[in-house]
């Protein structure tokens, strides 16, 4: 004998009674709604995919189809159950009826309800649409960000990093404002990628890219449903199907420096053997002449030469020599015509062959650019080191290298130098003859270091931000500083 369905006060019970079953979905969990109508039977099953999405995927079965079949007995029955998936061990089982004045549709809500625990409902219409709206409806259970890039300290360098879009809780038709800046963005353009956080790894859930021109631009983002972020903003946005993979294979380390007005500081160091010095020279010429080329603005060009300590009380130390100071091209290849012609120093070489007056130069050029900045606007300076040797300590320590006459030290001047404004640093290094180079050269050529016997003129200038650098594609937007 068939019972009819429990009544309820309306459809609205049921959309509430979805919505509630759907929000307690848990990543593993499975809810399953089956109408009964008058032609026959349909079936929800859903759950949430990776994002935290709760997806249904629905299917019919005629009473015609069954009956055709199987008749109207126990293999109807069963034939009933297998498409309703159940018994359904764990999940939560909601029947709707929407046709109770059936006499089929009664016997297999009959059937429905022996088979297990189940909330059962009358409805008037179809629920397709209810099931739709509860879906769409759903509350976020995993926040959205929007995949951008950081500046990451000096240097230009850039860092992955996420921009919230919509957090846990958000609904369907929640609206984000951000600014972002575009630069070139490469065959691809400007990627729009939106991901999910398990923990800390994100989890790509759409792409879509425009080819703009660089600039700031404001990005509106709206939460259509979940699972789908609309964009506003970027002209020309189209959907794209590269994997994140694909995306990350894109994304450069640094951004390029920008050129423009600079002060280049050539440090050479001329002492050691005579070719080693002609070339470290030559390396000055080539790198001044090549910028004064350039079609940004020439750099302002200062000089240094220095040498190695004397240790020895009948000669006397040779001090850090400034041939030019912020002086035009011209004036410092005239410098370097007077170095050349007087080859290498040897006051102090080869008493200490290991070590030079690294030290001694950097406190020159630290005295000298601090006078300047007191003067006038930091600017950009750009300390060019050309040599090989180490420095010599402030005072004694286990490296068996003496001491620095003067008592200075690098490591604080270098820092001295490092936090002030404005301030590269990129050297040229020859391989010494005792060994690898000293550990100070790589913050020498912290931003652009290179070797003396293969030197990319322009790629050592561009690392420095003093010649136009070959263009570097940024996939994803950069956060506007001011966010």
């Amino acid at each position: 004998m068939t019972r009819d369905p429990v009544p309820e006060p309306g459809e609205d019970l049921l959309g509430k009674t979805l919505a509630r079953a759907v929000a307690g979905l848990t990543a593993t969990g499975r809810l399953v709604v089956v109408e009964v109508a008058a032609d026959g039977m349909t079936t929800f099953e859903i759950h949430r995919d990776e994002h935290g999405t709760a997806l249904g995927r629905q299917w019919p079965l005629p009473w015609i189809t069954l009956t055709a079949e199987h008749g109207w007995g126990e293999d109807a029955r069963q034939a009933l159950l297998r498409a309703a998936g159940l018994p359904a061990p764990g999940s939560e089982v909601i029947v709707a009826c929407s046709s109770p004045e059936s006499g089929t549709a009664l016997q297999a809500l009959e059937w429905l309800r022996e088979a297990g625990t189940a909330q059962v409902f009358s409805t008037a219409a179809p629920i397709t649409g209810l099931v739709r709206d509860v879906l769409v409806g759903d509350p976020l259970h995993q926040s959205y960000d929007l995949v951008v890039m950081r500046p990451a300290g000096a240097g230009g360098r850039l860092e992955l990093a996420g921009k919230l879009l919509f957090p846990v809780g958000a609904r369907a038709g929640t609206r984000t404002e951000l600014t972002v800046r575009c630069e070139p963005g490469g065959e691809h353009g400007t990627a729009l990628a939106v991901v999910t956080r398990q923990g800390r790894e994100p989890r790509l859930l759409s792409v879509h890219s425009a080819r703009v021109a660089p600039g700031q631009y404001v990005v509106t983002a709206e939460l259509v449903r979940p699972g789908r972020v609309r964009f506003a903003g970027l002209p020309g946005l189209a959907a794209d199907g590269r994997t994140w993979d694909d995306l990350l294979a894109d994304v450069p380390d640094r951004l390029p420096p920008r050129t423009g007005p600079a002060h280049l500081i050539c440090a050479v160091e001329v002492c050691g053997p005579d070719v080693k010095v002609e070339e470290r020279l030559g390396r000055a010429r080539q790198m001044i002449a090549f910028l004064s080329g350039e079609p940004a603005e020439a750099p302002r060009v200062s000089l240094v030469a220095y040498g190695a300590h004397s240790f020895d009380r009948s000669v006397r130390d040779r001090p850090v020599e400034v041939v030019t100071w912020q002086a035009t091209a011209e004036a410092a290849l005239k410098g370097l015509d007077g170095l050349e012609e007087r080859g290498a120093v040897t006051q102090g070489y080869p008493y200490h062959p290991h070590a030079a007056q690294v030290e001694d130069m950097l406190a020159t050029v630290a005295a000298r650019l601090s006078r300047s900045m007191s003067q006038s606007s930091p600017g950009r300076h750009v300390l060019l080191t050309i040599g090989d040797r180490r420095p010599h300590p402030g005072r004694a320590d286990r490296s068996g290298v003496l001491p620095c006459p003067q008592r200075h030290d690098w490591r604080s001047l270098l820092a001295y130098l490092e936090h002030l404004p404005g301030v590269a640093f990129g050297a040229i290094c020859d391989q010494p003859e005792d060994g690898p180079p000293h550990r100070i050269w790589r913050h020498l050529g912290a931003q652009a270091l290179a070797h003396l016997d293969a030197l990319d003129l322009q790629g050592l200038a561009a690392g420095l931000g003093l010649a136009v650098p070959a263009a570097v594609h940024v996939p994803f937007p950069l956060l506007d500083e001011t966010e």
